[in-house]
């Protein structure tokens, strides 16, 4: 493929993604429950399988889920760390809220009913009906 079929291709994308953002999710295999809202673009990752969004869900713009830790390059050559590799699945539960520019590492489960705020690091799964903010 060339340097213009490719800039087409991520082009298309890229509206395909503004345009109907849920469909877009699944067509690159999140799973999306219904009736759920997202706002703007979501930067889904490299592995967007590994997420799992509830029913009624909202995501605001700029959200990002990182379904690996990218860190452990640093040290995977390293004596009694040389094929570490950490992924995790993702999962949102239903009626959640997710706010702007917010970033869900690998392995969390956000519970049902939960918010998290904006600009949030969430590195540790959230029970149901909690609200958080800041990096935890």
């Amino acid at each position: 493929m060339g340097k213009a079929a490719r800039f087409c291709k991520k082009f298309l994308g890229l509206l395909e993604q503004q345009a109907n953002p849920i469909r877009y999710a699944r067509k690159i295999g999140v799973r999306i429950g219904e009736g759920c809202r997202i706002s703007g673009r979501t930067n889904w990752g490299s592995e967007p399988w590994l997420i799992t969004i509830g029913n009624h869900t909202a995501l605001s713009f700029d959200c990002t889920f990182i379904t690996h830790d990218g860190a452990t390059w640093g040290f995977r050559g390293k004596p009694g760390y040389e094929n570490i590799v950490r992924f995790g699945r993702i999962s949102v539960g239903d009626d959640c809220f997710i706010g702007a520019k917010a970033t869900i590492l690998p392995g969390v489960h956000i519970g049902t009913g939960s918010i998290i705020a904006a600009g949030a690091v969430v590195a540790s799964s959230v029970p149901a009906g909690e609200v958080w903010g800041g990096a935890r």
